[in-house]
Order: structure tokens, then sequence, then C-alpha cells
């Protein structure tokens, strides 16, 4: 099945970026076409205020979507991927969305308290039977004088209209995972275990991609370093520093990476391998 990759990337701190996030799209997904936007074709109504990327890279794969039929994949471009993204095309859902950091705190807060969990749209696939939906969804951006924020009108329009939320199981590579499946408008959205595309990552343990905040890790340059470097011999992507005004002693995800590193040394010395070494 062959689908599209699309981001959107515009300005200094990205394009740097652009040449090993395609390199790596074009290793690791072997049926994907990519397509990359770098210039604002739409209409904004008003104007040039936040997240108005947001609407712009909508637009972009609306139109696509509509004039090809074909799967479109939105992937931003600090999301490392990790490996074939295929199976998660393969799940028997409309719109297929990672999940935000926070669980029932995460931006927006008033939504995430109803849900339980949030959206992220760093990754996000689209069918052609959700177009519609998506389609309504742009149309609540691009007129919302407050926010266009793709992430905050979605969830915003699910908790003040009628659905349902179940949970089900998805296996990859030997691992289980918990997707939340929202129901509503006639199609159902698959938002992924939050350990499928993991937002602010630790360790690398078999996740299918890293969203990884530039400022984070101190700009562009420090980001290209996580495409060929594991996790575990990089500075964390955590927020913690911020939060306690770059103090990261406090940062509860070093024992997480040690313990991890601890475990996996163990392991090591207790194969067969080693005991002959």
């Amino acid at each position: 099945m062959s689908y599209y990759i699309t981001s959107f990337c515009y300005g200094q701190k990205y394009d740097p970026i652009l040449p090993l996030w395609k390199k790596r799209i074009e290793d690791r997904c072997k049926n994907s076409s990519i397509r990359v936007f770098n210039s604002i074709n739409t209409t904004l109504q008003f104007g040039l205020k936040y997240a108005w990327w947001d609407v712009v890279r909508l637009h972009n794969n609306l139109e696509l979507l509509k004039n090809e039929n074909k799967i479109v994949v939105h992937i931003d471009i600090d999301v490392i991927v990790e490996k074939d993204i295929q199976p998660l095309i393969n799940l028997p859902y409309d719109l297929i969305i990672s999940t935000e950091i926070g669980g029932d705190c995460a931006f927006p807060k008033e939504c995430s308290k109803i849900l339980g969990f949030g959206i992220c749209s760093g990754f996000y696939i689209i069918k052609p039977s959700a177009y519609d939906f998506m389609k309504k969804l742009y149309n609540l951006m691009n007129n919302n004088s407050e926010s266009y924020s793709d992430q905050v009108n979605l969830m915003n329009y699910i908790v003040k209209n009628h659905h349902t939320v179940m949970e089900e199981y998805a296996e990859f590579d030997g691992k289980t995972y918990k997707n939340k499946i929202i129901n509503i408008d006639g199609i159902k959205i698959c938002v992924l275990d939050f350990n499928i595309v993991i937002r602010d990552p630790i360790l690398n343990d078999g996740q299918f991609a890293n969203h990884i905040n530039i400022d984070n890790i101190g700009g562009t340059a420090n980001f290209l370093r996580y495409f060929d470097t594991p996790l575990d011999k990089l500075p964390l992507t955590c927020r913690c520093g911020k939060k306690h005004l770059g103090d990261n002693s406090v940062c509860p995800h070093i024992e997480i990476r040690k313990k991890y590193l601890i475990e996996q040394l163990a392991i090591e010395m207790s194969s067969p391998g080693a005991a002959r070494n």
C-alpha cells in the first residue's frame, strides 16, 4: 500500500534538519512518497498568529488527499522515524494520531481533563474516509479567532460533540500497546499508545518514532545528533530543566535511564557469549 508522508518546513530553525529527516524516512518507510511544503499558500483569516502553520499544513494535506485519493501521513520535522510506519497505517481507523505528553493534564487541559488524555498532531495519518471530518476541522481552525491550533480545535470539537471512547489493543514486534478509539461523526479516531510515537523520549525501546522538542535540547545543531546516536548516550529530551529553572538534578528521568542501562548491562553479562568472553 503506497502512501504520502508530508511535512511543513519553514524557516532557518528547521531547514538544516530536512535532509536527514528525508533520508531517514526514505531508509525506513519504503512504500512512502515524500512531499514537503514550504510556503504559505492558503488564506489565513486572522493573519500570522500562533499556530498558523497548522492551518497551512492541513490545507496542503487535504489538497493532496483530495487530488490523489491516497493515505496522507503528516510527520513534523522534529519527529525522527525509527522504523517503518506501515503497521500503523494498516490499523483499521479513519484518522490515526499520536498522544500528547501529560495524560489528563495535557494541553489544552480543559479538554484532557474530560478525555483523560491529550492528542498530539506532530504525527497523524489521514485516510480518504476521514476527508470530510478533517475538512470540517480545517474550517474550524481557520475561522477561530482565538486559536488556529489543530490540537486545540480537534480536542475542543471532540469534547463538545457526541462521542464515545474505548480502548483497543494492538501488537507490534512482540509488544502490546493500548490505543484509545474515539467514535465521532461516523468515523473512528485512533489515538496511539504514547509508547508508539514518544514525545520527549528517554530511551529507544521499540517505538516507531521520537518527537523531540528542539528547544529542550539546545537548538537545531544538537537535534541533528539524535538521528545517528542512541538516546541513552545523549542529553535527556524532557522539559524538567525548564520546569525547575534549569536544574536538571530534580529530573526523575535520570533515574529511569540509569535503571534501564543497569538492566541492559545485566542482560548482556548473563548471556552465553558474555560468559565465554
